[in-house]
């Protein structure tokens, strides 16, 4: 059971790296393209949902150029030990990572290295930065059984539904093909500090937390200061901005919800539609140890999709895990 777990996570890992960036990025980056640039800092934003750099350099024709940069979030990064003191305007850097599409002089960053020769990491896997290590492993088996046989507990993530990227090819109507072909990146709502709702909402590399609250489930996402709430008496549920109306019960211990009235009007980060008649349906289950969460959603829209839609994800208990703050802001907000 434990060597299969691992064997599990490390597999589920190697899907994170290689994926990595997310909301307000994924349509601007070329995923087959990497480089290194190297510069001068000129402005540093180390705010959420991801950190930018600006950096001139001169290229091979001789001509300064100004690179947008960025990476992964604050939360990413602090927990990656990375803090805002270890860069300053004026440095200068080597930076690799992932090039902007169509000659974009932007740049999804891997790491950078100082001119001290000091690397720093900007991604890692999820083992790296929730502390999946066998000390953790163990103390999340030998928990009391109480305890691990509810969800209500902070979940980091292994494997993401992966709808970034374009790795999926859609079951598109020549309604729903016409309504992706026309959406522009740069229209996407995250770059305005919109948070997604479902189900761009659950393909996200951050903690989330399954809350009692009687009548009624609190599921909280790290990401964007998230709150979900859903309903287990249906009589009145209320739809709650991007995310809809929830209503859920128990079969067993599998807790099922349904969600309907969704005004979110995107099923991933590249644009793909959804419409008002779009319905998903979930379900969240434990494995037999208690120690990973499980997710599936079947997510059907007769408007976009000519076939239900089945998305899945996974979630591990790393004990001492949190969910930060994630206050995100826009650049021209700050100084």
């Amino acid at each position: 059971m434990r060597s299969e777990r691992v064997i599990f996570l490390l597999a589920a890992s190697l899907l994170a790296v290689c994926a990595s960036a997310h909301h307000a990025s994924t349509g601007r980056y070329d995923p087959n393209t990497f480089g290194t640039i190297e510069g001068e800092i000129t402005d540093i934003f180390w705010r959420n949902p991801h950190v930018r750099f600006l950096i001139s350099r001169t290229n091979e024709a001789g001509q300064v150029e100004e690179w947008e940069v960025e990476f992964g979030s604050v939360n990413t990064v602090e927990r990656l030990g990375v803090s805002r003191d270890a860069v300053a305007v004026g440095d200068r850097i080597s930076v690799y990572g992932r090039m902007g599409r169509n000659g974009l002089t932007a740049m999804f960053a891997r790491d950078i290295v100082l001119d001290t020769g000091e690397e720093l990491p900007l991604q890692a896997d999820p083992e790296q930065r929730y502390g999946m290590t066998d000390q953790a492993f163990e103390a999340a088996d030998n928990a009391d059984e109480a305890l691990r046989s509810d969800i209500f507990r902070v979940w980091v993530p292994v494997s993401r539904p992966r709808t970034g990227f374009g790795t999926i090819d859609w079951p598109l109507t020549e309604a729903g093909r016409a309504a992706k072909a026309a959406w522009d990146p740069e229209n996407d709502p995250a770059l305005r500090c919109i948070p997604p709702g479902l189900p761009t909402a659950m393909d996200n590399p951050y903690p989330v937390q399954f809350v009692d609250r009687g009548d009624t489930i609190a599921f909280l996402h790290e990401e964007w200061d998230g709150e979900r709430t859903i309903y287990l008496n249906g009589t009145g549920a209320p739809v709650q901005p991007y995310m809809g109306r929830s209503v859920g019960r128990w079969e067993g211990d599998t807790l099922v919800v349904r969600t309907t009235d969704i005004d979110w009007r995107y099923l991933d980060d590249l644009g793909t539609p959804q419409s008002e008649d779009v319905v998903i349906d979930e379900r969240f289950w434990l494995s037999n140890d208690g120690t990973d969460l499980f997710w599936e959603a079947t997510i059907t829209d007769p408007v976009n999709f000519t076939e239900p839609v089945v998305m899945e994800a996974s979630w591990t208990w790393v004990p001492g895990n949190t969910i930060k703050p994630f206050d995100c802001a826009l650049p021209e907000a700050t100084e």
